[in-house]
């Protein structure tokens, strides 16, 4: 039997908060004024309540927020921290495969990140690298065998580049090219296949320049899949989002620096100026 998680005691503690009232769900919600589907999420712990959300809640049962918000806290505490992530999976390779299973059913994928080169686009070299940092999976349990698996997952899941009706929308800051997480070798392969990508039809890297206003502050990265669920990701674990009004503020937020970004030759024009860069730099002693 699965270990019941914070999340799980939360959507317990609303239910049972509900049923006090001795209403049932369909005429609770329509005291909260919301779709009963709404309110069946949250009880079932599909979907996380907002704090505004459990405010409203205790409010129609003549309650006192305050344990459920420290509830609250506690479990998107534990829902966005990579270890529970594995723990939950099972290891650190098992999440990654149940990442993979989220590509396989979508068919639209659209990914941003601030400084990082996303996943779907990586050499093998640069996940290398960039796993074995210091944030890495190791930092949260994993070993060494782990994240080789890890990273054999993630090169696997990059079919999905070449399966037809797949479309994949991809948008980094130029700094993304710049950014080394990772050894110089290991950026200068990863910006090479970066080039060797442009012109795949189900692939559409945008990149926006240094010069471009971005038109929405790069907190952290995220990936959509198709219009349904936002995962966001942070530098300790990650958080699914599925709530429809949170989910079309992503939407939105993508479409805005799609917008910004530059694309196929002007894309790889700023590619092609990173490479560039690099080989000035070799040339004159410096690693960067």
């Amino acid at each position: 039997m699965p270990e019941r998680t914070k999340r799980t005691a939360l959507a317990e503690a609303l239910r049972a908060m509900r049923e006090a009232t001795g209403l049932t769900g369909v005429a609770f919600a329509q005291r909260l004024g919301w779709q009963q589907s709404r309110l069946s999420k949250i009880e079932t712990g599909r979907q996380f309540p907002s704090p505004d959300d459990i405010a409203a809640w205790a409010e129609a049962a003549a309650a006192d927020p305050g344990p459920l918000l420290d509830q609250l806290d506690r479990a998107r505490a534990e829902h966005a921290t990579w270890a529970e992530q594995y723990r939950r999976a099972g290891n650190a390779t098992a999440k990654q495969a149940s990442i993979g299973g989220r590509y396989e059913t979508a068919t639209h994928v659209a990914k941003f990140q601030p400084v990082m080169i996303p996943s779907q686009i990586q050499t093998y070299e640069y996940a290398a690298d960039l796993l074995r940092s210091a944030s890495g999976p190791g930092a949260w349990g994993a070993s060494d065998q782990d994240i080789d698996q890890m990273v054999a997952a993630r090169m696997a899941r990059q079919q999905i580049l070449y399966r037809p009706g797949k479309r994949i929308e991809v948008v980094v800051l130029e700094a993304a090219l710049h950014t080394r997480l990772v050894s110089p070798a290991a950026m200068a392969g990863q910006l090479d296949r970066m080039l060797a990508l442009e012109g795949l039809p189900s692939l559409d890297l945008g990149i926006i320049p240094a010069t471009a206003i971005v038109p929405v502050y790069p907190m952290s990265g995220f990936v959509i899949f198709d219009s349904d669920l936002v995962v966001v990701e942070t530098i300790g674990g990650e958080d699914s989002i599925s709530d429809p009004d949170e989910v079309t503020r992503y939407v939105e937020w993508f479409r805005l620096l799609h917008q910004a970004a530059v694309h196929g030759r002007q894309a790889a024009g700023l590619i092609r100026a990173a490479i560039d860069s690099m080989k000035r730099h070799e040339m004159n002693g410096d690693p960067r």
